[in-house]
């Protein structure tokens, strides 16, 4: 009797249903957006739902290949928020044809796609390029769209049952592209000729026209093309947004007309949620605005922690992306697995990790708590050697191990602490004069004994036992102590856990300044 697999991490049962259905044969994994607007973070769900398939299928010795469709050929719904009044004239018409924003880009299409395709690759996400227009420009379509018009009444029939919604009698499965608008809205279309491949429409401009499905010139009804394309492609799996997976929705369509008119099977299905920011539960959206590019988001996380912060949750579960102090649960989390894994030894999301990074024999994050870091780049007045220095004297081993992972870290905490995610609370700047701060008697007597005590080799837990003491010594509330001291080296009145923050300055500095000598 064949074992069962007990593995409790979800992709593991999606590689056994495809490797099921591929049977030795390669897989095609795809994954597909139109390049409406920026692409951010929630959008990066998407190519990488599809990696975490290729890539486990990868990590079995399988053959999969990630095929990302740039659907280029779709309309540009509207004139969103952040376009100029003059893309009102722009709606309806493909979005390869509409000018771009930025000015220089090839078209609209392009400028967003092409930072999308930075990004996959900063991912480390191999895919191939599949441009819907190029695709339907060389004729590749032409088999399926006079499939389509032929067996009409077929996919009228099919939406009307699933989906339980009337299709209007004047209804076809094609969009045509109207050589006077160049918009795919404004073109009533006529008749057919399966001869010749033309289709017969009137034009916005009220003359009769035909256009050429092998040039490009119709586009499937999506509906019909997302199963046109599954069936030309041959594709196994893809991802998708779950609002495609509802009954009787796009996918439950899709795979009715791929098996009743196309003939193939429907790719096996990853239905996903979205990525919303935290504190909000709205999925992010260009046209609303709440949102953080991939490009931003890969400024300050390293790709491997942002591939395993979407790997480690199921598909079905809405994520909330944290780009704040949430990171350093994130990232704390990632080295304390990695670490766990390159020891040997048991870690709750191995296989999350595993399918996450590219090289399993580097270190992506060191095991000096990422909080510490951002406060020791910060107290060493953001200098990458200053820190370095700093983090000898309480971390030397991992310093002298880890070197070139904590100088690569400090490079994203310099770029996050540049950013409006990075709370005001965390923030600080160590005060290079001594600030116009005037204590109380008990305060100073605090300060004074404070220094005196300091020890000659100060630790964290040490100093910060320390002021708890010497405040309550000198009847000071160790709160107003506390504040005092943030005062005299940060100017705030509140900031990174004390004892640290001071065992980790240079010693002589701390007394020049308790004493307020400097």
């Amino acid at each position: 009797m064949e074992a069962q697999n007990t593995s409790q991490y979800w992709l593991d049962a999606i590689l056994d249903t495809v490797e099921q259905r591929a049977a030795g044969q390669p897989v095609l994994v795809c994954s597909g957006i139109t390049p409406s607007g920026p692409y951010h973070v929630g959008h990066a769900r998407e190519i990488l739902t599809a990696e975490a398939v290729r890539r486990g299928l990868e990590l079995r010795g399988l053959e999969a290949r990630h095929m990302h469709n740039v659907d280029d050929f779709d309309a540009l719904r509207k004139r969103y928020a952040y376009l100029p009044e003059s893309y009102e004239q722009e709606a309806g018409k493909p979005v390869y044809i509409v000018p771009a924003p930025d000015g220089r880009s090839a078209s609209y299409a392009e400028q967003y796609f092409s930072a999308y395709a930075a990004a996959a690759e900063k991912l480390g996400i191999p895919m191939e390029i599949w441009r819907s227009h190029e695709e339907y420009q060389a004729g590749k379509f032409a088999e399926v769209i006079t499939t389509a018009l032929q067996r009409r009444d077929d996919i009228a029939r099919i939406l009307e049952t699933i989906s339980h919604r009337e299709v209007p009698t004047d209804w076809q499965p094609v969009q045509i592209l109207d050589a006077a608008t160049q918009n795919l809205r404004t073109a009533e279309f006529l008749s057919f000729d399966t001869e010749a491949g033309l289709v017969e429409y009137r034009s916005a401009d009220g003359a009769v026209k035909q256009a050429d499905i092998r040039a490009g010139e119709v586009k499937l009804d999506w509906r019909v093309d997302w199963p046109a394309r599954w069936h030309m492609l041959g594709v196994t799996v893809e991802g998708f947004g779950k609002e495609h997976a509802t009954k009787g929705g796009s996918y439950d369509t899709g795979s009715a007309i791929q098996r009743e008119v196309f003939g193939t099977e429907p790719p096996i299905p990853v239905p996903f949620n979205p990525i919303n920011l935290k504190g909000d539960t709205r999925k992010m959206s260009s046209s609303i605005g709440n949102l953080v590019t991939i490009d931003q988001a890969l400024e300050f996380i390293p790709p491997d922690v942002l591939r395993y912060f979407v790997f480690k949750s199921m598909p079905s579960k809405v994520l909330e992306f944290d780009p704040g102090l949430g990171m350093y649960n994130l990232i704390d989390e990632f080295a304390a697995t990695e670490a766990a894994v390159q020891a040997g030894l048991e870690a709750q999301f191995e296989q999350a990790w595993r399918v996450s990074v590219l090289d399993p024999s580097d270190a992506t994050i060191s095991t000096i708590p990422y909080s510490h870091l951002v406060t020791t780049y910060q107290a060493a007045r953001q200098q990458e050697e200053a820190t370095l220095a700093l983090l000898k004297k309480t971390h030397p081993s991992q310093v002298e191990a880890e070197g070139a992972v904590i100088q690569r870290e400090l490079t994203y905490i310099k770029n996050w602490l540049q950013t409006e995610y990075a709370p005001e609370s965390i923030k600080f700047a160590l005060a290079d004069e001594l600030p116009d701060v005037t204590p109380t008697a008990e305060g100073a007597d605090f300060l004074q004994t404070l220094a005196s005590d300091y020890p000659e080799t100060p630790e964290a837990e040490v100093v910060q036992t320390l002021i708890f003491e010497t405040a309550k010594a000198h009847d000071v509330q160790p709160r107003d102590g506390f504040k005092l001291l943030y005062r005299l080296f940060i100017q705030k009145d509140a900031g990174p856990k004390l004892g640290g923050f001071l065992a980790d300055l240079d010693r002589d500095f701390v007394m020049a300044r308790l004493r307020r000598e400097r």
